[in-house]
């Protein structure tokens, strides 16, 4: 039986949100950021690297949420929330899932990071055009459907929304009506409102945009 070692306000929320959708038994061990906001020495305990989210199974520690996703469908899934293998469909959730969590937060995190501790860098046009880009991407994907991929509820969708929630807190996602529309649809799962009342909030207050 997995063991996710949840540090609040944080990525693993997707994680406990997958367990959630998928109805499988896991045992829920809770993790409180220090002060500074740092990952607790609870979870460095677990795996050196003392990142969420963090997943223990047949005794070992997995760190990543991608790979994390990625092995709890192959291993506990039974199919659900993933295409069938070798089909378009598939080709599209792999992209996204892993677009998402590589090539759309990471630009967005830096930003974030950088404009906290100084609203007025010089590098803030370029950061803010990085973090954009992939925004416009996912938003025109969205176009004309409910799902990342088309037709279908994956696990794409779970990692997207966490994206999504991080706009949000920033007050940017009204920009972007498809991606709007999509975490409201999320945000209205069962599974997801057990993940949220049993984790706590998904976003640091920290990720709130800076004053300009």
């Amino acid at each position: 039986m997995i063991t996710l070692h949840h540090l609040s306000t944080s990525h693993s929320h997707v994680i406990l949100w997958l367990m959630e959708e998928l109805g499988e038994p896991y045992a829920f061990v809770p993790h409180q950021r220090e002060a500074s906001a740092r990952a607790p020495d609870s979870l460095r305990a677990v795996h050196p690297a003392g990142k969420s989210p963090t997943i223990e199974d047949h005794g070992t520690a997995m760190i990543e949420s991608t790979g994390i996703i990625l092995y709890i469908l192959d291993a506990y899934g039974n199919g659900r929330l993933r295409p069938a293998p070798n089909t378009p469909e598939a080709m599209s959730f792999f992209q996204w899932l892993t677009y998402v969590g590589g090539s759309a937060i990471p630009p967005l995190i830096q930003m974030i990071r950088v404009l906290r501790l100084q609203p007025d860098d010089p590098a803030r046009p370029a950061l803010e055009a990085a973090a954009a880009a992939p925004a416009r991407l996912i938003e025109a994907a969205l176009d004309g459907q409910e799902t990342i991929v088309a037709g279908q509820l994956t696990a794409a969708d779970l990692q997207l929304a966490f994206y999504e929630e991080i706009l949000d807190s920033r007050g940017q996602i009204e920009a972007y009506p498809n991606m709007r529309a999509h975490l409201a649809r999320m945000r209205g799962r069962g599974a997801y409102q057990r993940a949220l009342a049993k984790g706590g909030p998904v976003i640091m207050p920290a990720m709130a945009a800076p004053a300009r």
